[in-house]
């Protein structure tokens, strides 16, 4: 099974490298992802308090240390409204453990702010030169469709396609309108990938979206959201 496709496969072992990143070394921090909701209470604006408030702040700077240290590699979150959204904290760790313990640490987790949900990760394309803040981010979060949780029911088109898909996406990054790319490391129905990347519109993002060869062939489905990068690593 290729290693190209950005949503994991079952098959894919969890030290194997994505295309263009380094073997890894025994002991080197693994990649994890976790995304967090709000609390249903906070759905209303005015019901936030300055204690709330303090928490987000504790947690903001907090994700800038674990940036400058190299741990964080990205955060950011959708720019929805209520149950619709969601952030999403890209980062380093020694094994699950160690993750579940940076999670635990998060001020706005444990202020009961934000639920948090874990998952194994592995970026597979990041662009060099982080521009947080920037308007027009949007994400769009990539699923196998259920024939393919089985490997043997892969045929040749879809390798064929997965492969048009990752080149798509390696010179979307060169340009700098990709800025990462990556998948939780599951199987079956669990897992899913990212892609958080620049456009002009949300015509424009959906476009390229829709664009993707891999949604084109129907082997993956895919639903956009408008994203705001809130903190990036400058480092790979």
């Amino acid at each position: 099974m290729l290693v190209a496709c950005i949503c994991a496969v079952s098959s894919l072992d969890a030290q194997t490298p994505e295309p263009g990143q380094p073997t890894p070394q025994p002991g080197k921090p693994k990649e994890f992802m976790y995304v967090q909701r709000l609390v249903p209470r906070l759905y209303d604006g005015k019901k936030w308090t300055n204690e709330d408030k303090d928490a987000l702040d504790r947690r903001l700077v907090r994700f800038q240390e674990a940036t400058k240290s190299g741990q964080l590699i990205l955060a950011g979150r959708t720019t929805e409204p209520n149950d619709k959204t969601f952030g999403i904290a890209i980062f380093r760790a020694s094994d699950e453990a160690a993750a579940r313990a940076f999670i635990k640490a998060d001020p706005a987790v444990s202020a009961g702010l934000m639920t948090a949900e874990l998952y194994p990760f592995a970026v597979a394309l990041k662009h060099a030169t982080p521009e947080p803040g920037k308007p027009n981010d949007f994400i769009y979060v990539l699923k196998l469709v259920p024939r393919l949780y089985d490997d043997k029911k892969w045929t040749k088109e879809d390798s064929a396609t997965v492969n048009q898909h990752f080149s798509r996406l390696q010179e979307a990054t060169k340009s700098g309108q990709v800025i990462l790319a990556g998948r939780t490391k599951e199987s079956g129905d669990t897992t899913f990938g990212i892609v958080i990347f620049r456009a002009s519109d949300e015509a424009a993002a959906r476009k390229f979206m829709e664009e993707d060869p891999a949604v084109i062939a129907k082997i993956m489905t895919a639903e956009l959201h408008p994203f705001s990068v809130a903190i990036q690593s400058k480092t790979s």
